[in-house]
């Protein structure tokens, strides 16, 4: 048997009353939730427990703005949308929902601590509220599955304690263990995201040249040989007769052919977190493993142990020592 629960600002009915008694609690029948608009809070534990809860929905016109503390708590809550109505957060509202993947469209400006720990297939920041300054404690503590940085975090000026403990995909391990330095965790994790934000355009070319293929003109020739920084003056040729649909990804492969491969610094920090992983490991990268857990490892084979220190410059200094 299911139950689907509507919360309303309405009069509330006798099983309202319960559930702002809290004694939704634990109760696994409950597999929908609608917040609809007239309801302000989310009560204390409301829906703590629910394992059958796995749809939940703020609709677009909620007023919701308090969500209390542990009211999702180990439910099977698996994504969180439409909450840019909700302006606090209470302390372990999310806590271990082991089911929780996406998180979008959260306009928060006040959190407790520990609101998403242990939800183990969280794998991204994404949705991270720009009015947020402060990580809170505990944030996404053993969030292990978590390994990108997706989301704007130059406004967030302090994080709290062991807020990314045991983030092993995400962090190092010097920095993921307990009482680790909260400013060395946020000054690794922002030059994370902007390593991520630089690699970006590249991706977004290789996407766009791809879409375009198939109807390359001779002005998309002439900007792809500026763009791989080859003289004014290089003639590429006539350009490959149409209509052979492989003809223009083949006339781009000629071109980039033709020019100087790129030096180590100007490849993409993915591709050389790759290319060092498969150099030193003898393997690709594991499915779902994040650069900086790549780069720990690598630092193990070739130094040891992981090493501190900004993101970049210990890729580069591994590079030169597998080059020497």
């Amino acid at each position: 048997m299911s139950k689907a629960v509507v919360c309303t600002g309405a009069e509330p009915t006798e099983d309202e009353k319960g559930r702002e008694r809290g004694e939704w609690e634990g109760d696994e029948e409950v597999t929908d939730v609608t917040v609809a608009d007239g309801l302000t809070e989310i009560k204390l534990r409301a829906f703590f427990g629910c394992t059958g809860l796995t749809n939940l929905r703020f609709l677009k016109a909620s007023a919701i703005t308090v969500i209390g503390e542990c009211a999702f708590a180990e439910s099977g809550v698996a994504s969180l949308q439409w909450m840019e109505g909700v302006r606090k957060i209470g302390k372990s509202a999310f806590y271990k929902c082991v089911d929780l993947r996406t998180i979008e469209g959260l306009g928060c400006e006040e959190m407790g601590e520990a609101c998403f720990a242990q939800c183990t297939l969280l794998q991204s920041m994404k949705g991270w509220p720009a009015s947020m300054t402060v990580i809170p404690g505990g944030c996404f503590f053993e969030c292990t599955g978590m390994s990108i940085v997706d989301c704007d975090i130059s406004r967030v000026t302090s994080i709290g304690r062991n807020a990314f403990y045991g983030c092993t995909s995400l962090l190092p391990p010097s920095l993921s263990k307990a009482e680790a330095d909260p400013a060395a965790v946020l000054a690794y994790l922002k030059e994370m995201a902007s390593n991520e934000r630089d690699a970006a355009p590249a991706a977004e070319l290789e996407i766009e040249n791809a879409a375009r293929a198939a109807e390359l003109t001779m002005e998309d020739i002439e900007a792809q040989i500026a763009a791989l920084g080859l003289p004014p003056d290089f003639d590429p040729g006539p350009p490959p007769a149409a209509p052979h649909p492989a003809a223009p990804d083949a006339f781009m492969e000629m071109l980039l052919a033709t020019a100087a491969p790129p030096a180590p610094a100007q490849q993409s920090l993915t591709e050389r977190v790759r290319s060092l992983h498969l150099e030193v490991c003898g393997a690709e990268m594991p499915s779902g493993m994040g650069m900086a857990a790549a780069v720990a490892r690598v630092e193990e084979g070739v130094l040891g142990g992981a090493r501190e220190g900004g993101f970049r410059e210990r890729v580069g200094v591994l590079e030169k020592l597998l080059s020497g």
